[in-house]
């Protein structure tokens, strides 16, 4: 039976599919209420792997171009600019990468690409110091980049509130920085964020919002280059979904199926329990588990049957969400089975703070052995240690705890 299946496991759901984070979507929605009223908003969006960070991001871009009406505030329409962050990017290619954007989105008049071409001239004085061609005017102050760059920002804002020549009139810029938790160290992402929100006010631009999206340790990146930059945002932390919230993204994946196929799909309430139960609430693993159990159907109703054996067999939703996220932290950077071992002994405490006593009393191996374990897990970044308590340690990641249990059990 030849059907096409809705769910997305390798890509953000759209916002027609999009279920839960009422709480999020109204704050988000209130920041860009007040970005536009002059008041600006600026948002860090943490979370997990798969928790759908990326999907919430695609709410707010259709909200901010106005795309879509919002709940409260009716359309917007924001100059919306998108971009992420590796641990190659440094201040140079991050201003390149803003200003290609801005060119992009908004360069498509003679007129307008006039006025960026001058009001971003700063940028080729950059690229000629990039390149080790000597200029007098050429800018390698990093310093004097950000103060630049924070200038041409608030005269493109400026010119696009206040149009000219019959060109379309925009609210704001909103910027959404992605992946952010990749920054390296010479970026110093904290430091840049908190001098350009500060030189923006001081050039009167009140209607740029920036949204810095990332793994949670990109708190941490933001305070270990400016102490004070947590300051100019508000936190919008993203967990697991409640379990009503769950369904709802299966019943309408499956809407989805029966409005574009032929054969229509039911399913049981058992099976939507047990593809809640798995998920443990994470989008991007209900749409896994969702999406091999579609695939598993034969009979147009999936079945718990259905569910279990696309999650548990080779080459299923378990071995693909590992694949995508936690393979390589679990055998690639892992040689040894008793080091594995321990990642299964914490995994019991998800990635709550557990003792070293506590999986000590556990563990077959020598002490010894322990120890290094550790060490050596700690230094690869796979597990954390409390700096605040002795001998406490966690995984990094919920949803790594929840692969390693799953995966477990299915061995046994």
């Amino acid at each position: 039976m030849n059907k096409v299946n809705p769910f997305k496991p390798n890509s953000p759901v759209s916002t027609g599919m999009f279920a839960g984070r009422m709480k999020e979507i109204v704050l988000l929605e209130k920041a860009l209420f007040q970005t536009k009223n002059g008041l600006p908003c600026n948002i860090l969006v943490t979370g997990e792997r798969g928790i759908g960070k990326s999907s919430l991001m695609m709410i707010l871009k259709d909200f901010a171009s106005g795309y879509v009406e919002t709940l409260e505030h009716g359309k917007f329409n924001f100059l919306t600019i998108g971009g992420m962050v590796s641990d190659k990017t440094d201040l140079v290619t991050l201003i390149r990468l803003i200003e290609r954007n801005v060119q992009r989105e908004i360069g498509k008049t003679d007129a307008l690409r006039k006025y960026l071409s001058a009001t971003w001239a700063f940028a080729k004085r950059i690229r000629i110091m990039d390149s080790g061609i000597e200029a007098e005017d050429a800018i390698s102050d990093p310093d004097i980049i950000i103060d630049e760059f924070a200038y041409s920002l608030a005269q493109t804002c400026e010119r696009i509130s206040r149009p000219e020549k019959g060109e379309e009139r925009k609210d704001g810029i909103l910027f959404i920085i992605d992946e952010a938790d990749n920054a390296s160290d010479s970026l110093r992402i904290g430091y840049f964020f908190k001098v350009v929100t500060e030189l923006l006010q001081q050039h009167g631009c009140h209607n740029i919002m920036f949204v810095v999206v990332g793994l949670p340790e990109i708190a941490d990146k933001l305070l270990s280059s400016h102490e004070s930059s947590l300051r100019i945002f508000n936190q919008v932390k993203i967990t697991e979904l409640s379990p009503s919230d769950r369904k709802r993204v299966v019943d309408l994946g499956l809407e989805e199926a029966n409005r574009i196929n032929e054969d229509k799909t039911k399913i049981s309430e058992e099976a939507k329990s047990h593809i809640s139960t798995l998920s443990e609430g994470y989008p991007h693993f209900i749409q896994q588990f969702s999406y091999s159990a579609f695939d598993f159907s034969s009979d147009g109703e999936i079945s718990s049957d259905d569910v279990l054996d696309g999650a548990f067999d080779k080459g299923g939703a378990i071995d693909s969400i590992g694949a995508r996220y936690y393979a390589a932290d679990y055998h690639s950077k892992i040689k040894s089975d008793e080091y594995r071992q321990v990642l299964s002994i914490m995994a019991e405490s998800m990635n709550s703070w557990i003792k070293k006593s506590e999986i000590r009393e556990k563990f077959s191996g020598a002490d010894q052995t322990l120890t290094d374990a550790l060490a050596a897990l700690t230094k690869r970044k796979i597990i954390l240690k409390n700096s605040s308590a002795r001998g406490e340690y966690r995984l990094q990641q919920r949803g790594f705890a929840i692969w390693i249990k799953l995966f477990g059990e299915r061995r046994k």
